[in-house]
């Protein structure tokens, strides 16, 4: 019977799935054991990871100059085995990079753009980084 009563519980409290359902989160609080990653979904720890995105404009850093004909980028996270993707937008141009903590492992590819253009699709190396060079 306490058996029953704790799955019921489990079952009720936000954030932790009774069964393999990703659920929804803004905390790492809402997922018990588990860390709330970037795309609001509840994941074991050994699921996600780090990722730095830096670039430059035709070579150059990126600051205003470089930026000046596109200021804002947008950019996407892509999953090349499930086709899932979330991202952010705006990101400024001349800060020349993103960085993204609790990435879940499954997004294994960058999309960069502006507007709805895409400049660059690049995979995320195992050590999380990806470089691009843009020419917006």
């Amino acid at each position: 019977m306490r058996g029953l009563v704790l799955v019921a519980l489990l079952a009720a409290a936000p954030g932790c799935p009774a069964d393999s359902t990703p659920s929804m989160c803004e905390t790492d609080s809402q997922c018990g054991a588990d860390v709330c990653a970037r795309d609001g979904e509840c994941l074991p720890a050994s699921q996600v990871r780090s990722a730095k995105l830096t670039w430059t404009i035709r070579g150059m850093a990126a600051n205003a100059s470089t930026c000046a004909s596109s200021p804002n980028f947008y950019i996407n996270f892509d999953s090349s085995t499930t086709g899932e993707a979330f991202g952010f937008a705006p990101v400024p141009c001349q800060e020349g990079l993103f960085s993204i903590d609790k990435l879940p492992v499954r997004f294994d590819e960058v999309e960069i753009g502006v507007d709805a253009r895409t400049l660059q699709i690049l995979p995320i190396r195992a050590d999380g980084t990806v470089v691009f060079d843009l020419s917006p």
